[in-house]
């Protein structure tokens, strides 16, 4: 291992440490706001624990995926935001599962876990590529 990549591998982890801590308090001021003002109906799934220990997977998984593209692809910066948008969309389809399949999950319980799912992501498309958004 070289010091560039050393380098790289410090500033991706300091990236994805920044990731992981901005969108952790960004759902949870989210998840405080729903629950407070009583925009969800149920909290069966709506917890701040379950907040948090999904945003810090999703956030380090992203991060995870952006490293690997970093050694991989010729333009990890666009690769990485095509991604995470894909990934961002598909993840409201367990949430979607919820409702369908789990009696007593609201559709306001639902729709506000499937808005926890949007920060994570987009913090991710901004701090994790060397290029915001992949531009």
């Amino acid at each position: 291992m070289t010091a560039a990549d050393s380098t790289t591998i410090r500033t991706l982890a300091a990236r994805g440490v920044g990731t992981v801590a901005i969108a952790s308090v960004v759902n949870l001021a989210l998840a405080w706001t729903a629950l407070t003002q009583n925009l969800v109906a149920s909290t069966e799934f709506f917890q701040y624990s379950r907040i948090v220990a999904w945003t810090i997977l999703g956030t380090v998984g992203a991060t995870v995926v952006y490293g690997v593209l970093t050694r991989r692809s010729v333009t990890p910066d666009v690769t990485f935001v095509r991604i995470a948008a894909v990934v961002l969309v598909l993840s409201f389809l367990p949430n979607i599962g919820l409702l369908i399949a789990v009696e007593g999950v609201t559709t306001s319980e639902v729709i506000g876990l499937m808005a926890l799912h949007v920060p994570p992501a987009l913090v991710a498309m901004l701090a994790l590529p060397n290029t915001p958004l992949g531009r």
